[in-house]
């Protein structure tokens, strides 16, 4: 080809002279491979980066990509024979023999230490020839069933005893869970838990109907489902123990964990979720005492300009509901211990601190639901000083039904150290029932976010606020010590503890002076729930007590808010309704 130097000049030249260069170099050449390979046993695939040819069987489409799986297979359960490809299946039928090539990539959706998905991105394919669909590979009793105690191993790969491995050799494929039951209810991003065969053969299967984790068993046979097209996101709003005959869908690993990119689901059964009341009418010589976590609450919608972070809620709806729960269900306890108590803006920026109007919201709604008229016990924060929501200033409160006991507000204290840095500090408050004084402190301890996933890269996860829940509570328990001798006084200490009950920051109250008695022990360990996150149902909420002589304690679990789908929660957390006889 002549180039005309009088019409493009020396410099054009030269770069038409790159241009011609790179359209003569070879395209980087695609290795064929089959999708067992490229997969392979292991989290991450050995071929990473490369750019591989495969054929396969289109096994599902979603909306930013499809599934193929190998037709033959290499008939080895630790390899899958499955694999994602990241572009819209345009034209594709389920069934469709397909020719692929692209580079094969570990995706990561779910932030740092966390595995990923091997896939084929980039990629370009062509149709070969239509097809039947391939069967999907059944999880349950007549398939392949998970391990049931350990998620992820620290080092070799073992699907028969670890969680993770069995699923990872089931990335990409289609998979049909059998009898499958809801342990953990849909949240607020469209996703639910569920465990094969109704639980049958599973660990921690509690009374619920959900999967309770305990020490050294996070239940790895629970696997989240992503609703999406298509199935529609009204129709899954699920309880925990809902169930269903199956449900087909393709394995991934996102957000920090398996998940099924579900295709159907089949002949579904609604659980008996509602809650069964706890409470009682009063008795002369028995103090009630409940702690609820009410989930941010505020007495306001706030103004979207400003609250830029999480924006705006609505809790008129919800105080009514609340105060139905504190009247109907929890039987007007005589002391209500309340957490994430909002200042009067909510999640607005500003000055406010004070949340009188928001007590004053629970406190009217309870009265207009024909409870009594409580009066509240607060201690405002430092602004911006505990945590929480941007800007809601959240703290610990107190409302005293004052017809059944009394308390001097100017006796009421913070428990201040250095392990309450960026935390809501407890509340001290010392009550009078009866010519007896019962202290009482609502506690709020720092949260469990920041934690590592149990499926993630780094084993065991860590849990980067846990020693400061340990000192969090030997600070308290010091507290207690250094409290004047009294043998007739009671101390409760009640509220959100965000430990599980063998955790060693709970472990502190029983294993020194003072020796306290927590009352969730008093339960099976099965039993023990107040709060269900990623499907785990497990005990976040506590009561621990140190009696005067003459007393004794019990204490319920109202489970109405945990188990139930996003939609239809007051709060994320059950309250806890503790009972003291005193003589």
């Amino acid at each position: 080809m002549k180039v005309n130097k009088l019409l493009f000049g020396d410099a054009m030249l030269g770069r038409l002279t790159l241009v011609f260069c790179a359209l003569a170099l070879p395209a980087l050449a695609a290795e064929r491979m089959r999708i067992p390979e490229i997969q392979g046993r292991a989290h991450e695939s050995s071929v990473k980066g490369k750019m591989v040819l495969v054929e396969g069987v289109v096994t599902h489409l979603v909306s930013n990509g499809f599934f193929i799986r190998d037709e033959a297979g290499d008939g080895d359960d630790a390899t899958s024979d499955g694999l994602l490809v990241r572009r819209t299946g345009a034209g594709l039928a389920l069934g469709d023999r397909v020719r692929v090539e692209g580079i094969v990539v570990e995706f990561n959706s779910g932030g740092f230490n966390v595995r990923s998905d091997t896939v084929i991105d980039d990629p370009i394919f062509s149709k070969l020839t239509p097809g039947a669909p391939m069967p999907p590979v059944i999880i349950g009793r007549s398939g392949r069933l998970p391990p049931t105690e350990m998620v992820a191993a620290a080092s070799e790969f073992d699907p028969m005893t670890s969680g993770a491995d069995f699923w990872e050799t089931l990335e990409g494929m289609v998979v049909r869970v059998e009898r499958p039951i809801v342990v953990g209810p849909t949240d607020d991003r469209k996703q639910f838990y569920i465990v094969a065969e109704g639980g049958d053969g599973a660990t921690g299967m509690n009374s619920l109907g959900g999967i309770t984790s305990t020490p050294g068993d996070l239940n790895p046979e629970r696997i989240r489902v992503q609703v999406q097209a298509p199935l529609n996101e009204e129709d899954f709003q699920l309880a925990v123990g809902d169930r269903f005959a199956a449900i087909e869908g393709a394995v991934v690993f996102d957000g920090g964990g398996y998940e099924l990119r579900p295709a159907k689901a089949e002949g579904f059964t609604a659980a008996q979720s509602a809650p069964t009341p706890i409470g009682a009418a009063p008795e002369e010589d028995v103090l009630t005492i409940a702690g609820y976590n009410v989930r941010n609450f505020d007495p306001i919608v706030e103004n979207a300009a400003k609250a830029p972070l999480d924006g705006v809620d609505d809790d008129s709806a919800n105080v009514q509901a609340i105060a139905r729960q504190i009247v109907d269900l929890l039987g007007s306890p005589d002391i209500l211990a309340l957490q994430e108590v909002q200042d009067n803006d909510g999640g607005e920026y500003s000055d406010v601190v004070a949340a009188d109007r928001t007590l004053k919201a629970v406190t009217d709604a309870i009265s207009a639901a024909g409870g009594p008229a409580y009066q509240p016990l607060s201690l405002n924060p430092i602004d911006d000083a505990v945590g929480g929501q941007p800007g809601g200033n959240i703290r610990v409160a107190f409302l005293f039904n004052p017809a059944r006991v009394s308390v001097d507000p100017a006796n009421a204290k913070r428990i201040e150290g250095a392990a309450f840095a960026r935390t809501r500090l407890p509340l001290a408050a010392p009550f009078n029932f009866r010519g007896k004084e019962i202290i009482v402190i609502n506690v709020h301890l720092s949260s469990k976010g920041g934690s590592d996933s149990p499926y993630g890269s780094i084993q065991p996860p860590r849990d980067p606020a846990g020693q400061a829940r340990l000192g969090q509570t030997r600070t308290v328990r010091e507290f207690i010590r250094n409290l004047p001798p009294d043998p007739n006084r009671g101390v409760v200490v009640v509220g959100d503890f965000n430990a599980f009950w063998y955790e060693e920051s709970m472990l502190v109250f029983s294993g020194g002076e003072p020796i306290l008695t927590n009352l969730a022990m008093d339960s099976e360990p099965l039993e023990r729930i107040s709060y269900v996150f990623e499907g785990n149902s497990q005990s976040l909420d506590h009561a621990l007590v140190l009696l005067g002589e003459g007393q004794s304690a019990t204490m319920d679990t109202l489970h109405m808010n945990s188990r139930q789908p996003f939609s239809r929660q007051i709060s994320d957390h059950d309250p806890k309704l503790v009972r003291i006889k005193v003589e």
